[in-house]
């Protein structure tokens, strides 16, 4: 799993840039090997001046073609980097789930078999 940050209207630190890979590992968990890459932008929109408009975009590409998108805006970079990952972390999560139920049977489609009677001793 690729992981590209992005930064527009501020300069990215190390440490939010640590901050956004490990909560990125994270929040893809145990579906990181089917997921391609992931790419956070993260933008101020007001600048110096403040106010809830820290945003986080998150893109996810898969590795077997699709692509999911979160967005979240929060007064601070990890605020709106968590709530983002999260989000984009469940649909990843219900993306893959769809699939693998769909590429495989069922427990409610599969064949009824009755089960063996015990007789009580």
């Amino acid at each position: 799993m690729r992981i590209e940050i992005r930064a527009r209207h501020f300069t990215l630190t190390e440490t939010l840039r640590t901050h956004v890979e490990r909560r990125t590992r994270f929040a893809m968990g145990r579906l990181s090997d089917r997921v391609r890459e992931v790419t956070v932008r993260l933008e101020d929109i007001n600048g110096p001046r403040g106010g809830v408009d820290k945003v986080a975009k998150v893109t996810v590409r898969l590795e077997h073609g699709g692509q999911l998108a979160s967005e979240a805006m929060d007064a601070t970079f990890p605020g709106a980097v968590d709530r983002a990952l999260e989000r984009a972390g469940h649909a990843v999560g219900k993306a893959l789930g769809r699939s693998h139920r769909q590429d495989s049977e069922s427990v409610r489609t599969g064949p009824w078999e009755a089960e063996e009677q015990h007789s009580p001793l």
